[in-house]
């Protein structure tokens, strides 16, 4: 056993065992996409929103494999800040770092338990702060994402998410993801450290 994997503290001491590894590099591949994902939205404003050329019927997986691609990158970012979060703050996490994946997928629960976690993870890089970019960004994605959906189905009775109110909140909730993304990264160090207890 080492430095690097070897619990301090009490609260480590109930934790599993856990190895820091970077988040810079998931954190950097998952900003790219969502940047090329917000700037597709761009164009496709500009070029006449459901008429964009981008939106063409030969072009239409395209935009779906960016978008799919997005979460992804996301997903394998968001799991492994969880991982390191609890290299930081060991035995302080009230969810498991594959719940940090499952929170999204679950009914209902997906529209705030990821919040939480990623209030968390944030929280186990060091004082806590900035939780405003963090709710600022996920009420944006609540408009933008199942409030969007269920607003569409119920009381405009169509699923046309091409129009600019649309394209819009995606742009800002991709500049809300992506400040997120950067802040929860640099809280976390850039390298491999000892277990650190913060409870």
């Amino acid at each position: 056993m080492n430095a690097y994997n070897a619990p301090v503290g009490p609260a480590a001491a109930r934790a599993p065992r856990y190895r820091f590894r970077k988040p810079n590099g998931p954190a950097l591949l998952v900003q790219s996409l969502i940047a090329t994902s917000a700037i597709t939205d761009v164009y496709i404003i500009a070029t006449g929103g459901k008429d964009s050329p981008w939106l063409a019927e030969d072009l239409v997986p395209l935009p779906a494999v960016l978008q799919v691609s997005c979460w992804i990158s996301f997903l394998v970012w968001f799991h492994r800040v969880r991982y390191n979060a609890e290299v930081l703050a060991p035995g302080s996490h009230k969810y498991t770092p594959g719940f940090a994946v499952g929170a999204w997928v679950i009914p209902l629960a997906m529209w705030w338990l990821p919040r939480r976690i990623t209030l968390d993870i944030h929280r186990a890089g060091g004082p806590p702060r900035d939780a405003w970019l963090i709710n600022a960004w996920w009420f944006v994605w609540l408009l933008d994402g199942p409030l969007s959906v269920a607003f569409h189905l119920l009381v405009l009775d169509q699923t046309d998410y091409r129009n600019p109110v649309d394209e819009s909140l995606n742009i800002l909730c991709a500049i809300l993801a992506i400040a997120v993304i950067r802040r929860v990264t640099a809280a976390q160090p850039a390298g491999p450290l000892p277990y650190l207890n913060m409870t």
